[in-house]
């Protein structure tokens, strides 16, 4: 049965690359092109996102930025006079007030990080998630997670009933491939790479007293880089996000620290095919695309052992302690010190990384979309 579907993009005409609008902006491109005769509808803030204007499919735009006009006006008088079968919400969850005729619901909930770690999100997301969250759970007809670790957050701080039922886990996949460009002015391969918003949950405040830790040992395991002996650069590639205080001055004082800020996607596809090790000591995660692009890149990663992580890189990094400055500095001399356990973790993240894909999240999406539209009663808008 053909089916018609909306997706709400209205949060995705933010430029800059981050976690949750690369999964809405790559999920929706997958749904539309593997949509076998189902129709979509784009739900999109005045205008479309700019890497989805050449899809094949209708958008409805709205004359509106803000989130919550969005979600307390726009979106609750939009929904029932779409004439969908059901609606996607990849981004934010859905309005906390929906009338009467909105079709079914499929909620996508990245993280738990506001629940689980709330001094390290911003307060107006906090204050966000907790009024707008627990209605869309009890009120969806299907909630998307990206892990089992997530799935677990969810059933333990919301004990909803039914919600259980409703919850599928439907794994990320990676980037689209782009070919790479040159590395940036001073940035020789063989680095350790970081990649991430600066924000108190990437934890770079502990990796960098951690790479301190690793340029100032003696009698440390020797490191022979590239043919070149010695601790690597330490190369950062992230926007500045919120909270970092005197992050970046610390970055910039570090010596061998090499801080780019937000790049290009040919800039990041040749920042990890140069990389030996990916360091990622995150203090939570939901999924952890950085990880799976280095996987796909065959470069292995120390990362924290707390949240999905350590569920995505089974055989392919160092989980650690992440809160543990020492615990971080192994991890990384470990891997810097032998080539052969670098191989082999490089090896199996290639092989770990071609199961993750946006065509099969699509298609394991499109399944939900189609039975939660198909088997629930509408009702008439």
């Amino acid at each position: 049965m053909v089916g018609r579907f909306a997706i709400d993009l209205t949060a995705c005409w933010r430029p800059q690359r981050v976690g949750m609008l690369t999964v809405a902006v790559e999920l929706s491109r997958a749904l539309v092109k593997h949509a076998s005769g189902d129709q979509f509808v784009l739900l999109c803030s005045r205008e479309r996102p700019e890497s989805l204007q050449d899809l094949d499919c209708e958008a409805v735009l709205s004359p509106y930025r803000h989130e919550l006009v969005m979600k307390s006006r726009w979106l609750p008088a939009l929904e029932p006079q779409l004439g969908s079968d059901a609606i996607l919400y990849p981004y934010w969850p859905s309005p906390p007030f929906r009338r009467e005729g909105a079709p079914p619901a499929a909620v996508f909930v990245h993280d738990l990080a506001f629940r689980i770690r709330p001094h390290e999100v911003p307060w107006q997301q906090r204050m966000y998630f907790r009024a707008v969250l627990p209605p869309a759970l009890r009120h969806a007809a299907a909630v998307l997670v990206p892990s089992e670790s997530t799935r677990r957050d969810l059933l333990q701080w919301y004990r909803i009933p039914g919600l259980e039922q409703k919850v599928e886990v439907i794994p990320e996949g990676p980037p689209p491939e782009v070919p790479p460009g040159p590395l940036p002015d001073g940035v020789e391969p063989g680095y350790i790479l970081a990649v991430g918003t600066i924000e108190p949950r990437k934890n770079y405040t502990r990796l960098l007293a951690a790479y301190r830790q690793l340029r100032g040992r003696r009698g440390a395991l020797p490191f022979i880089i590239n043919g070149r002996p010695g601790v690597p650069q330490l190369v950062i590639a992230g926007r500045a996000g919120w909270a970092y205080g005197d992050t970046l001055q610390r970055i910039a004082a570090e010596p061998g620290v090499r801080y780019l800020g937000h790049v290009d996607e040919p800039t990041l596809a040749a920042l990890y095919a140069s990389a030996s090790v990916l360091a990622f000591p995150s203090l939570y995660e939901g999924f952890g695309l950085p990880l799976l692009e280095a996987m796909g890149h065959g470069v292995p990663a120390v990362v924290g052992a707390t949240g999905a992580l350590p569920e995505l890189a089974v055989g392919s990094a160092i989980s650690i302690n992440a809160e543990d400055t020492e615990a971080i500095a192994g991890g990384l001399e470990r891997l810097l010190a032998d080539e052969g356990l670098r191989k082999k973790l490089g090896e199996e993240g290639r092989r770990r990384a071609k199961g993750y894909s946006w065509a099969n999240a699509a298609e394991r999406t499109l399944d939900v979309l189609r039975r939660i539209g198909h088997t629930t009663e509408r009702k008439a808008a």
